[in-house]
């Protein structure tokens, strides 16, 4: 008889657990909500259908990775490369992002040649950065002191340029400051500030840079549609709008968890919960940190084709004024704004925008003005008025109660601080032996293919020492 599981939490981080589990566990899912994906939500508003979120697709490798042992998840996840994924207009330039070095060359030699030159240099230590980080972090799981002490994760974070930041980082190659600036929003994939962040996280563009971007037919949200189905093959049992409520300890032991419809037991425990929501429904005091930022989202469902990329971005004319004010709890008066339009990659979908602007993890800043600045960033993109049919927006407020998440921080804990950045919370709960967490917000991060390796990583190392006692 196989040992039993119990997953609190349906996002990709927590399918990805209970799936790399149920080979050796009977597993149970429970999530809030009526969908499985987390974050990965398909909204519909009218006849268009909208993808929340994740909006870049990236190292189609860890999904298939997880799927691996039970389909070919090549063809059951097709992910196709977008070739020129990313436009990123200034007020006088625009540059789109390729895995061309030559072409990206090019195109920042328009605004300076000396950062076009250092470009390949860039690209090189990036991806030493990468490499140095998947053996180090990304393929390790953090369960107890011992995990933090070992001398070979010291010796590999001192070569990841910890005491560095991003943006000083960037100074090296690009002496240009919109350059820096191109590069340096690689720190919101973590919502956190480039002029805080550790160097360590330039990493991250190796991902679109040098891997490249895709996109899935029919959008991510089928990414979480196939894990459910293998799911449901595996004999998981997967609880919808069903959130657990309480849990019940005996001494360092989680004995069963309740919902409004019964009482569960099992052997281990794997929250993939916002770590301090989990936190407080433990009963527990929720620790002072610096939270990552949230989000502001419009939803606008378009008549008719307009000529965008897949993904556009429109700078601030003032980066570090921007993400002075976010981390000060406040919207940025003249914000970057972000634009996700898959139409330009899938065309058998109806033409539709995703608009973002960064937001403070702060339900109760003023959100004055911000209706306007996507106004703005809508006719920087040439939409007019009579080009929409609806439109709907969703306030981090939407973030943090669909999602349960504290204060609407998509990444829960900031990266803004050495300690932020390395000493997330850890995988295994310090003082419950049969408690595990995934996800976000926890070690090693949050990004969609981040949580979908922690959580597969997770879910082997509880099957390997759980069968050696």
């Amino acid at each position: 008889m196989k040992p039993t599981a119990i997953v609190v939490g349906g996002g990709l981080g927590g399918l990805a657990t209970a799936l790399t589990l149920s080979t050796h566990y009977d597993v149970k899912v429970f999530e809030k909500n009526s969908w499985l994906g987390g974050k990965m939500q398909s909204i519909q508003l009218g006849e268009h259908t909208f993808d929340f979120g994740p909006n870049t697709l990236t190292m189609p490798r860890y999904f298939w990775d997880v799927l691996a042992p039970f389909i070919q998840p090549k063809e059951a996840l097709p992910f196709q490369r977008v070739e020129q994924p990313t436009a990123h207009r200034f007020k006088d330039a625009t540059i789109t992002f390729t895995t061309d070095v030559a072409e990206m060359q090019r195109q920042i030699a328009l605004i300076d040649p000396v950062s076009a030159e250092n470009y390949p240099a860039f690209i090189l230590e990036i991806t030493r950065l990468f490499h140095l980080s998947e053996k180090a972090f990304l393929n390790k799981t953090f369960f107890n002191v011992k995990d933090y002490t070992k001398a070979s994760l010291m010796k590999n974070l001192m070569a990841a340029r910890p005491f560095q930041t991003l943006d000083a980082f960037l100074g090296h190659y690009f002496p240009n400051k919109k350059i820096r600036q191109l590069f340096n929003r690689f720190a919101t994939y973590i919502g956190s500030s480039p002029y805080e962040t550790p160097a360590t996280f330039a990493m991250i563009a190796y991902f679109e840079l040098v891997e490249g971007t895709y996109f899935l037919e029919g959008g991510p949200p089928n990414i979480a549609a196939t894990f459910e189905r293998v799911l449901r093959e595996q004999g998981v049992k997967l609880h919808l709008n069903e959130p657990v409520l309480k849990f019940a300890m005996d001494g360092d032991t989680i004995r069963f968890c309740e919902t409004e419809k019964g009482r569960y037991e099992a052997d281990i425990f794997v929250s993939d919960m916002d770590y301090d929501v989990m936190q407080s429904l433990l009963g527990r005091k929720i620790p002072k940190r610096e939270l990552s930022t949230s989000a502001y989202v419009e939803l606008i469902a378009l008549k008719e084709p307009v000529d965008l990329h897949h993904h556009n971005l429109l700078f601030s004319n003032d980066y570090v004024a921007e993400f002075k004010t976010l981390r000060e709890g406040n919207y940025a008066r003249k914000p970057s704004v972000y634009g996700c339009y898959p139409y330009a990659s899938d065309s058998s979908r109806l033409p539709a925008l995703f608009v973002l602007v960064n937001a403070p993890a702060n339900l109760y800043a003023s959100q004055d003005g911000l209706v306007e600045q996507v106004d703005d960033a809508l006719q920087k993109w040439g939409i007019k008025e009579e080009q929409i049919v609806e439109r709907k927006a969703l306030p981090p407020h939407y973030i943090a109660d669909t999602f349960a998440v504290r204060q609407g921080a998509i990444y829960g804990q900031a990266s803004n601080t050495w300690k932020g950045s390395f000493f997330r919370p850890s995988n295994h709960d310090l003082k419950l032996d049969n408690l595990y967490y995934v996800g976000g917000t926890v070690h090693p991060g949050g990004g969609s293919p981040i949580v979908v390796k922690g959580g597969y990583e997770v879910a082997k190392r509880i099957i390997q020492e759980r069968q050696e006692v």
